[in-house]
């Protein structure tokens, strides 16, 4: 069928190049998209496409008026897109449901959004839906399909060393510190830090002709030659952190706090440096909690599974941008004040505490 699906293209045999088949110009126009929208996950990120043809990866996220926010696009070949054509041919895409959702005797899963996959060729096209987004719903074969396409947009998210490198040295390079009088600039290390996306952790050496850090115009400065060391990380082709000397933060143009004295540190007590954060507790229910439902809807990958401690720390800090700290989970009976069931304990900033009690946490 994915034969007959391909060749049906309009050119005659004249028109295809020397060496050429009728099915190499076809697989040349098509394109395959792997889309999500809905669902739980950032605004910025409530459409998330991903388009695959004979050239191209390309990863577009839009927000929750459809405007476009990012790209990510990165080379593909022919070679390598026929084989993907092939995944679809074997697996019987075109003979697939247009749609699957759940079926009786299956978990009911929430807030994991829509999942899309097509195949495009010319006037032709097959859409298969699933809904709601859960790898349950979908046969085997789509499943496999659908884990290629999750690799292919992990591709697209990625930098390769010498793009992050490039990266890394246009930013020092037009960074307040370095461009008011900055010279030598060397990279000294390159680490990739195994996250998805990659994160790369550049460390770049430079000398300043002045003290001091940020664009000095105006200022009282020493006339003295100045090393400096600047660790920056690059990811998703941004830079998200310039520390220089481990004392000036280059990102927002201010110092760095500094760490308590030795003598001061004898003289704090452990409770003391704890008396900044709070501990809360969420009970656990036969409910699939907000973070599991987050993990299954595909929209973060972890390089191995993560444990229930992991997802629910990941799980804040990127939908809420909030911190939690040494979270266990524990028997209720443990509990002076919650002696049945059983919850996850964990240690938050003060400031944060009620943010948490909206999102069902209770003092502990």
């Amino acid at each position: 069928m994915l034969l007959i699906f391909v060749a049906g293209c309009t050119e005659k045999p004249s028109q295809i190049s020397k060496g050429a088949t009728a099915e190499d110009a076809t697989v040349k126009d098509a394109t395959i998209i792997h889309k999500t929208y809905g669902g739980f996950t950032l605004p910025e990120m409530q459409m998330q496409e991903l388009t695959v043809n004979s050239t191209a990866v390309v990863f577009t996220t839009s927000d929750t008026e459809g405007n476009f926010t990012k790209k990510y696009e990165k080379p593909f070949n022919e070679t390598a897109f026929k084989e993907l054509i092939t995944l679809f041919e074997n697996n019987k895409f075109l003979e697939m449901n247009d749609s699957y959702t759940p079926q009786a005797g299956q978990p009911i899963v929430t807030d994991v959004g829509t999942l899309e996959i097509s195949l495009i060729e010319g006037n032709k096209s097959k859409t298969v839906k699933v809904d709601p987004y859960f790898s349950d719903y979908m046969p085997e074969r789509l499943q496999e399909i659908d884990s290629k396409l999750l690799e292919l947009r992990a591709y697209a998210l990625s930098t390769s060393p010498q793009e992050a490198e490039r990266i890394g040295r246009n930013w020092v390079e037009n960074a307040p510190t370095y461009s008011y009088d900055g010279f030598d600039l060397k990279l000294e290390n390159h680490t990739i830090l195994e996250t998805i996306p990659e994160q790369h952790f550049l460390t770049y050496t430079f000398t300043s002709r002045q003290g001091g850090y940020g664009n000095r115009t105006g200022q009282m400065t020493i006339q003295v030659i100045t090393p400096h060391k600047i660790e920056i990380i690059v990811s998703e082709k941004n830079v998200t952190s310039a520390v220089i000397d481990g004392e000036w933060d280059e990102l927002s143009q201010q110092p760095i706090p500094k760490e308590t004295d030795a003598n001061d540190m004898n003289n704090t007590t452990e409770a003391s440096a704890e008396g900044k954060l709070v501990e809360m507790k969420y009970k656990i229910t036969e409910e699939k909690a907000p973070w599991n439902k987050w993990y299954e809807g595909g929209n973060i990958q972890f390089i191995k599974a993560p444990t229930q401690s992991e997802l629910i720390i990941a799980y804040y800090g990127t939908v809420y941008n909030i911190e939690l700290n040494e979270v266990n989970r524990i028997d209720g009976g443990s509990l002076s004040n919650s002696p049945d069931g059983t919850y996850y304990v964990a240690k938050v900033k003060a400031n944060e505490s009620d943010n948490m009690k909206t999102l069902g946490w209770t003092d502990l």
